[in-house]
């Protein structure tokens, strides 16, 4: 049976440990704590970057589609500078390139493209760079450098590369080469893709070139 002496004992004992070391305690609390805290903030600032970022991009396609260019450029300037790491950075980069090519400002749509090329974290936005990328060159008057633009994989797009490696090589006057890269386009796009026609066109066009 615990007599009173027990009881005093196991007291004593107990304000010993807890002397000993509730500051090994406390500190554990408040690490705890602040992670907990500093996980929901980093999480809450995670989510404001976004919807301020989105927002923008928001605001960048509408100045784009009301034919306000000077004042969607400043947006994509900023979504670059501070929210390099989402999509809409290079969403907002994409727009404005194809908005600068409809302006014949070529320099501008090649820069902006190669920012894409390099900085975007998906394949597809990628992809997609290079394909526009190339497009952009052969307007410049430089097919080649087009053509090496086109190397490398192609993913999902590559009946678009393949199409475009034939605009520029029969534009080179190399029928053959050209009709080859239109027969893969072809042979990839599917049958429903409105694209196929313009292929089959583009292949009838080229019925006297022999394969070898």
């Amino acid at each position: 049976m615990t007599t009173h002496y027990d009881d005093e004992a196991q007291a004593e004992q107990l304000k010993t440990w807890w002397k000993e070391n509730w500051p090994a305690l406390a500190a554990g609390l408040v690490i705890g704590l602040a992670a907990i805290f500093g996980w929901e903030g980093w999480q809450n600032h995670k989510a404001e970057r976004a919807a301020n970022a989105s927002q923008m991009y928001e605001d960048l396609k509408k100045a784009i589609a009301d034919g306000k260019n000077d004042a969607a450029r400043p947006l994509a300037d900023k979504l670059v500078a501070d929210y390099a790491d989402t999509p809409y950075a290079a969403g907002a980069q994409l727009r404005l390139a194809a908005a600068a090519v409809k302006d014949a400002r070529l320099d501008d749509a090649a820069t902006r493209l190669q920012w894409v090329r390099e900085h975007a974290h998906d394949d597809g936005l990628q992809q997609i760079a290079r394909l526009r990328a190339a497009r952009v060159l052969w307007q410049q008057g430089k097919p080649d450098e087009a053509l090496k633009t086109l190397d490398g994989d192609a993913g999902s797009f590559a009946p678009l590369y393949d199409e475009l490696r034939g605009d520029i090589k029969l534009a080179q006057g190399d029928r053959a080469a050209a009709r080859s890269a239109y027969e893969k386009a072809f042979t990839a796009t599917p049958e429903d893709q409105p694209s196929r026609q313009l292929l089959q066109r583009k292949l009838d066009d080229l019925t006297d070139v022999v394969q070898s």
